[in-house]
């Protein structure tokens, strides 16, 4: 899964690993330990061109009514059921959006204990993750726009860490993402998982990232690793 990530300078990171002009409506502020609820940056396709949005990270369906809370609010979509499951489907033809982070937290099993670990591409200024997003009524005729992470089965990288990881896509990958043109669920699969192992580093940091109100560069210095 991905619950946690890191984003250090978005608009150098963007243009870096993006290839399309992009246009602002959100300057978000660097941040060590991006969570769930809170407000970031996810790049859409609309009218304009590809567009930096401020959105709600977890899903808030469409069909919310103004003033509840929907019961569940998804913070990861899986790519092998995407085309299955009614909250994600219609959302794969016209409600694709990027997700640009420096890298993510998991975190492994020790004993009794938990120990985060920082992955990210050592070939790369960070990674863009692919979501799906929607528009749900809000207060005062305003949407609230959220969206979630898109995760794929773990890689040789990841797996000692966990079984699911984000999709991670390359420049063209992520420009095929984006067109949405390909909603065959094989080809999103292949899509979506085929991100090398080889390009991802993963190393231990310090248990402070567990609390999110811990939010430092500090966070994401390596930790030694056990004997």
């Amino acid at each position: 899964m991905c619950g946690r990530y890191v984003l250090e300078d978005f608009e150098e990171l963007s243009e870096r690993l993006i290839q399309v002009p992009l246009r602002y409506e959100f300057h978000p502020p660097p941040t060590y330990n991006a969570a769930p609820s809170q407000t970031l940056p996810v790049v859409v396709s609309d009218d304009e061109g590809w567009t930096v949005r401020g959105m709600h990270w977890g899903l808030i369906p469409r069909w919310t009514k103004p003033g509840t809370r929907p019961k569940a609010m998804p913070i990861n979509a899986r790519a092998e059921t995407l085309t299955e499951k009614p909250m994600f489907r219609g959302l794969l033809r016209h409600r694709r959006c990027l997700v640009p982070i420096s890298g993510f937290y998991e975190w492994k099993r020790t004993g009794s204990a938990k120990q985060p670990y920082f992955i990210h591409d050592r070939t790369a200024p960070g990674l863009l993750l692919a979501g799906l997003y929607d528009e749900a009524p809000g207060p005062a005729e305003e949407p609230i726009q959220s969206f979630a992470i898109i995760t794929t089965a773990a890689n040789e990288r990841v797996a000692p860490l966990h079984d699911r990881m984000p999709a991670m896509l390359d420049a063209e990958a992520a420009a095929e993402w984006m067109d949405g043109e390909e909603t065959d669920s094989a080809a999103l699969e292949h899509l979506l998982g085929a991100f090398p192992a080889d390009q991802l580093d993963t190393y231990r940091v310090s248990r402070e990232v567990n609390s999110t109100r811990n939010n430092t560069p500090d966070l994401i210095e390596s930790l030694p690793d056990e004997d």
